[in-house]
């Protein structure tokens, strides 16, 4: 049997610098993200140079939930400092 982890976080997302929200574990993760829904702001997700205008969108409430590849950085950036709930699964 392989081993797997489970990582939870609030992570603190800027509008200056893209965040690293995961990182692909050996053998792949799966990344379940939830924008807290306590305000009407957005949060953008991409490589890491993502921007407001080239991000994957979540709004206030929203989740998504993918798979991130071994090795392959996930990072967001915001239109106004906001939080989002990350829980990771996967090999480590």
């Amino acid at each position: 049997m392989s081993q797997s982890t489970v990582r939870s976080a609030q992570l603190s997302v800027g509008t200056a610098t893209p965040a690293l929200v995961a990182w692909g574990n050996s053998g792949g993760s799966r990344v379940y993200l939830h924008q807290d829904g306590q305000s009407n702001h957005a949060i953008y997700f991409g490589g890491s140079a993502v921007t407001t205008s080239t991000g994957f969108l979540i709004h206030k409430g929203e989740h998504l939930d993918l798979y991130l590849p071994e090795g392959a950085g996930l990072y967001a950036i915001a239109n106004t400092a906001e939080t989002i709930y990350v829980m990771q699964t996967g090999g480590i």
